[in-house]
């Protein structure tokens, strides 16, 4: 045996090993960046014009229980993610100037209760939706002026907004199909191209559907495949008030209902179902867009039937199997189930394609 060149051959080995591990102490360190977003359904922090002043209104449930009370069952998963995002369906105004009589429902709230929502770690609200004008130009600006007040940011109509964190920009945007047509879906479809430019993702909100309708409708995915073939990473629906299923296109997620949430314009329940949806989102540590995984929180819109009691919560057992039921139902692939060690049912992971 030579002594002399296996002490060689050692001797080696160890200084390739240590100019190897030199070499990657001298490189940038790359890590994976997550953003998490929680999503809600339908939030009408207000009442019928007619049914302010009576014991059952929100606005009354706001006056004897305070501020808080609302998303006290809830606050703590808020406040565990990133940003939180609901569809804000109605005004907040100290006016009801411009309310406009020709629609059946108008739902107004006072310009304070926008602090309901910053109180409560909810942090972004759409108002893309068929109850934003309820009070007109008004009463649009009102809210918007409201939310601004509160710290609350909020995107609508053409309105962009946008999250940043870690490097990472996060942009939205919304539409209604109450400003839906030809020409608005071709801005779309531009709009959504020009922010994957300026954006690590897109989340596109769409406010569509068949009120109280168990299933997405033909025009649902399409806009939903619109979006994401034009660049959206997630899109989000609301409008039905109950919850519906999901799709996959291009290794993106479409949920097309998330149903009510914590919502004033009903003093009686008539779907208590409902759906949170908190999505985490990688990134490469140069703010590349690497997938995205979905947690589905069964919950209820209110702990009392059938008199609303306007406060949602997160369900379990045989009520959060049913919730998630009710997904599987309107969704044309296998998702997971919910688990009950958990909390909630959890996706499966979606890489970027």
């Amino acid at each position: 045996m030579n002594l002399n060149g296996a002490f060689l051959r050692i001797h080696t080995k160890v200084f390739s090993v240590f100019l190897l591990m030199l070499f990657l102490s001298a490189l940038p360190a790359f890590a994976e960046k997550q953003i998490r977003l929680t999503f809600t359904g339908d939030v009408t922090l207000g009442s019928e014009e007619a049914l302010r002043d009576e014991d059952f209104s929100l606005i009354h449930f706001a006056e004897e229980h305070g501020y808080d009370y609302f998303f006290s069952e809830v606050r703590s998963l808020f406040e565990q993610d990133d940003l939180t995002i609901v569809n804000l369906e109605g005004v907040l105004s100290d006016s009801s100037e411009g309310e406009n009589t020709k629609k059946t429902y108008r739902f107004r709230g006072p310009t304070d209760f926008s602090n309901i929502l910053s109180q409560s770690s909810i942090e972004m609200a759409n108002l893309a939706n068929n109850h934003a004008m309820d009070y007109g130009e008004r009463g649009y600006k009102d809210t918007q002026a409201a939310l601004d007040r509160a710290g609350v940011q909020h995107f609508g109509g053409h309105d962009v907004c946008y999250f940043e964190k870690d490097g990472i920009r996060i942009a939205f945007i919304a539409m209604s199909y109450t400003e839906e047509n030809r020409a608005e879906r071709q801005w779309l479809q531009e709009k959504i191209r020009s922010l994957d430019q300026e954006a690590n993702a897109v989340i596109f909100c769409y406010h569509g559907g068949r009120e109280y309708s168990d299933a997405r409708t033909e025009k649902q995915m399409d806009i939903a495949k619109l979006a994401i073939h034009a660049g959206a990473d997630l899109v989000i629906m609301h409008h039905p008030h109950v919850v519906q299923g999901m799709s996959i296109f291009d290794n993106r997620t479409a949920c097309y209902s998330l149903g009510n949430f914590c919502f004033g314009g009903n003093k009686r329940v008539r779907a208590k179902e409902s759906l949170i949806v908190a999505a985490t989102l990688t990134f490469s540590d140069d703010g590349v867009y690497l997938g995205q995984q979905l947690d589905l929180y069964p919950a209820h819109i209110s702990g009392t039937t059938p008199q609303n009691n306007y406060q949602p919560h997160l369900v379990t057992g045989s009520d959060a199997r049913l919730v998630m039921k009710r997904v599987r139902a309107d969704t044309r692939f296998k998702i997971k189930n919910y688990d009950e060690s958990l909390g909630f049912a959890r996706q499966d992971y979606l890489p970027a394609q």
